[in-house]
């Protein structure tokens, strides 16, 4: 029998959670198991009907008796994952936010009882996710801000990190931007020995060039380790759009714009947006909270971070991330072709001035044997 993985996969409702895990189905064999059609199941095998249209009304008038056919659908899952090898990913939302009151997917003696090698949140940033709502039948006739989609967002990460720190030893867990496209997943649950690497990079007030120059290395560098590239999580438009605006009103003495307009470069093109401002406003520093937070988190779940900053000025954000990383133990290996500040030398493990030298590096350290891959 192969190895047994099991994997639960999580994300907000809006990420793109199952679009995603379908599109793995299509190109990766693995058991799914979708955890709400398994509640359906057990719901009406007593007579009740639900569908995504009643389910939270129904857990909202009869929390005990959904709970009971949740738990009963993961004994079903557990039974059914026993014995059998290969690599069994479960998907639910962790965080429901419904009239005002928050509801947990998942609690933390279910998850025991799944025992999971891996935890995977999902996300995407907040205004495609706010677009996924607008076109979802459960969620169309609610009106979500970008604030309350953001609180949901950071409540999804702190549930699940919670949960995958309750174990000992703590298990893998895995922030997922949708725009890393389906490599990025695929290797994190069938290549888990590939090393992971989390590519620092500056992104305030850097041209879409600079971020597809740091695609571009990351493409180079993904034959040896699994690659997190930050700027794959596209809300730094959002406050980059904030920031520009606000400098923009200071310097010239007039009230911010009632709409601000955001850019957004994505994979299949560039996208225009407009935001109302009181409500960027009333959002931006959840947003920047939590681009701190989701960052810090995937370096706490990398080998290393690579450090790629051809520019002589140093960013802010980068030598952050050097010194976070450091904390943590982790390896940090930085490309800078010019002479080091002492701070920069003092928090990297080792520094490249060309960038092919730390390429030939990475080749050489972390290229994974045939061996060492997990059910490729």
């Amino acid at each position: 029998m192969s190895e047994r993985i099991v994997v639960i996969c999580c994300g907000q409702p809006g990420s793109g959670r199952d679009d995603y895990l379908e599109e793995l189905r299509r190109r990766q064999e693995f058991s799914y198991y979708h955890l709400f059609d398994y509640i359906v199941e057990e719901a009406r095998s007593e007579g009740y009907y639900l569908s995504k249209l009643n389910v939270l009304d129904f857990y909202d008038s009869k929390p005990d008796k959904l709970e009971a056919f949740r738990e009963a659908a993961i004994k079903r899952i557990i039974e059914e994952t026993k014995g059998s090898g290969g690599v069994h990913i479960i998907s639910t939302p962790y965080h429901f936010e419904w009239r005002g009151m928050s509801y947990e997917g998942l609690k933390e003696e279910e998850v025991k009882s799944l025992n999971p090698d891996i935890f995977i949140v999902v996300i995407d940033d907040l205004i495609r996710v706010r677009e996924r709502l607008r076109r979802d039948p459960q969620w169309m006739e609610h009106q979500f801000t970008i604030g309350e989609l953001a609180q949901w967002r950071r409540e999804e990460i702190k549930g699940v990190y919670t949960l995958s720190k309750s174990f000992t030893p703590h298990r893998e867990f895995y922030i997922v931007a949708r725009e890393h496209g389906i490599g990025l997943l695929k290797e994190l649950i069938f290549d888990g020995d590939k090393k992971k690497v989390y590519l620092s990079h500056p992104i305030t007030g850097e041209s879409s060039q600079f971020l597809e120059e740091v695609k571009a290395f990351a493409s180079e560098i993904q034959p040896y380790c699994t690659v997190f590239i930050p700027s794959m999580i596209k809300d730094w438009s959002i406050v980059d759009a904030w920031r520009r605006v606000r400098n923009e009103a200071r310097e010239k003495g007039m009230n911010i714009p009632n709409r601000i307009r955001v850019s957004i470069g994505y994979a299949e093109g560039l996208k225009e947006y407009e935001l109302d401002s009181w409500e960027v406003e009333a959002a931006i520093k959840n947003i920047r909270a939590q681009i701190i937070d989701i960052d810090y988190k995937i370096i706490e779940s990398c080998y290393a971070v690579v450090a790629y900053h051809p520019r002589e000025q140093l960013s802010a954000g980068v030598m952050c991330e050097m010194v976070e990383a450091r904390s943590l133990a982790k390896f940090v290996y930085a490309y800078y072709p010019y002479e080091p500040s002492p701070f920069f030398e003092w928090y990297s493990t080792k520094i490249f001035q060309e960038k092919k030298d730390l390429i030939e590096f990475l080749r050489g350290t972390f290229q994974p044997t045939r061996e060492g891959a997990r059910w490729i």
